[in-house]
């Protein structure tokens, strides 16, 4: 998987997203419908995402890579807790310090990774990329959370109602049985996955419309997170990857959600915990618009390592 054919599928991402930033913009898009296409993303698409990829005969040799995959993606996220916890140990705002750390642990692996991998390596790929969103759903409702202040419980409970989670399992008991679905059910399932790149496009770009331009990147603290998130973390699991015993398609579905920009989670907890998101914004926006050229770089790299 070359530079250029990369490139060119996250360029396409990109133009999903202009067209969300330019909707919210004409006021198209409003606050309510981002949340209204979210809604749909999290309980209608990406569960169909899902049990679209783990539609298929059992596979010995694919479970036993399943395994190898999620042994990677659990053990992925303490490395990176570790890591960005020395990186910025000596940055004196506690608050921009939170943002760093976190934006450097978790990337938008749902919202731009598994539509990437689905575009580039079909349900092949998809099918281990979604075993690294569902360790990433548990670490972020739960370490990601625990980052901020007052943290009483709350929306840790939204990781138990997270359809991802109960969608691999349903997911997992089809491929271990060979389950047959009918070809009326497949064929929904396929006009929904067919939603997940664009919609969740959109919504990334109506999201940034609320971004202010004038000011996104005028601090290097963003683009030291951004140096982190895009291009030290993946070139780690690049060299890392190269010695675990998988196939290309699984090494690459682990490093693509890896290799992505810091998550929209970021500004979503800090709005919920009432803070000023103007950082946090910044960081994610910068990451985002920096990943159309570190992103190919990254999986070509990977590639003509592996």
């Amino acid at each position: 998987m070359g530079f250029g054919t990369t490139a060119q599928q996250v360029g396409l991402m990109f133009v999903f997203i202009l067209l969300g930033l330019f909707g919210a913009h004409k006021k198209w898009i409003g606050d309510q419908a981002v949340v209204g296409m979210t809604n749909i993303m999290v309980y209608f698409v990406t569960p169909a995402v899902i049990l679209q990829a783990f539609n298929r005969p059992f596979d010995i040799g694919k479970l036993g890579e399943l395994g190898i995959v999620a042994a990677v993606c659990l053990v992925a996220f303490p490395v990176m807790i570790g890591l960005v916890w020395l990186l910025y140990a000596k940055v004196r705002d506690p608050d921009r310090r939170r943002d760093l750390r976190f934006g450097g642990i978790y990337s938008n692996a749902g919202y731009l990774g598994i539509p990437l991998v689905q575009a580039l390596y079909g349900s092949d790929g998809v099918f281990f990329t979604v075993l690294f969103v569902v360790a990433f759903n548990i670490f972020v409702w739960t370490q990601g959370w625990a980052m901020f202040p007052s943290t009483t419980g709350g929306p840790l409970k939204q990781l138990f109602k997270n359809p991802a989670i109960p969608s691999v399992i349903l997911g997992l008991l089809l491929f271990v049985f060979s389950v047959n679905l009918p070809s009326i059910v497949t064929e929904g399932l396929g006009y929904l996955a067919g939603l997940n790149a664009p919609l969740a496009m959109l919504i990334v770009g109506a999201t940034l419309a609320k971004v202010n331009w004038r000011t996104f990147a005028t601090d290097p603290w963003v683009w030291v997170g951004t140096a982190v998130r895009n291009v030290l973390i993946p070139l780690i699991a690049v060299l890392v990857l190269w010695a675990v015993p998988l196939s290309q398609t699984a090494k690459a579905a682990i490093l693509i959600p890896i290799a992505c920009p810091v998550a929209a989670f970021l500004v979503m907890f800090t709005v919920l915990h009432e803070m000023r998101p103007d950082f946090a914004s910044r960081l994610v926006c910068v990451s985002t618009l920096a990943c159309i050229v570190t992103l190919p770089a990254t999986v070509s790299l990977a590639y003509a390592l592996w």
